[in-house]
């Protein structure tokens, strides 16, 4: 390597990402069923706003515009995670760890897989050493002037800038996507009716009564209900209903309970529970009745209860199915 671009090497790729042990000079064009890596760094500060930097007007491929923080090929021998770091120093001076990161997400051009990482860190850009063969200049922009720059023509055209600044918001998604600080615990309201009724379909068969179309219109209204009279509670995920909660503070009884299935082991059923614990009286025990030991369907439910605190009861029938009552000793 001399350090100039037209030196540069790249690995090639299969369209399955697979290293062929090929090479490619960078400035040639690249042969069809060939492909190489691109890494973007996208930075946020604590105030939600975007590192962006300006290209310099004689570099080729969008030369004057702005761009996000840090982007360019991964050259022979990078990692992506290696590409990412080695691209952060060389554009800004900026040491950054990307050990054991995955990208956030991967955009796939024409020729190559393009991968986007998410970083949130307060950086000082008066200390920044810019790579003046790339860089004018860099600046801070929130949403709003980030899309301003986009619709006056003087940022790269990146369709998916809006969902940068919210995919950014490295509270909400951890390296697996897991939006676990967005979920929201509350009473379900009629609006939430259709997403809940959604979650219902997915269960179903795990809930005694809910079998056929008719029961579940019977239980439709009964959510209706229980939505009037506060004894209704959901998990959301923005709009999405992904755990619901029927209980009647009459009996001091948990009626119903689901989580979605790739929502679970998050702490939803949990947090449902202690919210209606809330709601019940203090003086009474709460109970529930669920699946038998020998129903393979109770083993996940029965060891939650235990670990909320109930205890295993006396027998009994629900909906003609046999189940066990849980007590919780107040």
């Amino acid at each position: 390597m001399t350090g100039k671009k037209e030196d540069e090497f790249w690995d090639v790729y299969t369209e399955e990402r697979i290293r062929t042990g090929r090479l490619h000079r960078r400035g040639d064009k690249m042969k069809e069923g060939e492909y190489h890596m691109v890494v973007h760094v996208c930075i946020f500060n604590s105030r939600r706003q975007l590192l962006v930097q300006q290209r310099q007007p004689f570099k080729k491929g969008w030369p004057n515009l702005w761009d996000v923080s840090v982007g360019g090929s991964a050259v022979a021998g990078d990692s992506s995670a290696g590409a990412a770091e080695r691209e952060v120093w060389e554009e800004l001076g900026l040491k950054m760890d990307f050990t054991g990161r995955r990208p956030n997400f991967t955009m796939n051009f024409s020729d190559g897989f393009d991968d986007y990482y998410i970083v949130e860190q307060d950086v000082d850009i008066e200390k920044l050493c810019l790579q003046k063969e790339e860089v004018q200049k860099v600046r801070w922009v929130d949403k709003e002037e980030a899309l301003r720059m986009r619709e006056a023509g003087i940022m790269i055209p990146y369709w998916f800038l809006e969902q940068l600044f919210e995919i950014g918001d490295v509270h909400t998604f951890d390296a697996h996507g897991d939006r676990r600080a967005q979920l929201k615990i509350g009473f379900a309201q009629q609006q939430h009716l259709e997403s809940w009724m959604s979650l219902a379909e997915i269960v179903r068969w795990n809930f005694p009564g809910l079998e056929t179309d008719g029961c579940l219109e019977d239980y439709k209204l009964e959510v209706v209900k229980n939505m009037e009279r506060r004894s209704a509670i959901c998990a959301l995920d923005g709009n999405i209903v992904v755990g619901i909660l029927l209980f009647s503070k009459k009996h001091n009884m948990i009626g119903c309970m689901a989580v979605h299935p790739e929502y679970r082991r998050k702490d939803i059923a949990g947090r449902m529970v202690r919210m209606m614990l809330a709601e019940l009286d203090t003086d009474r025990d709460v109970i529930v009745d669920t699946f038998r030991e020998e129903d393979e369907r109770g083993t996940a439910p029965r060891a939650f209860y235990q670990k909320m605190g109930f205890v295993p009861g006396e027998l009994g029938m629900a909906e003609g199915h046999p189940v066990q009552r849980f007590v919780l000793k107040r």
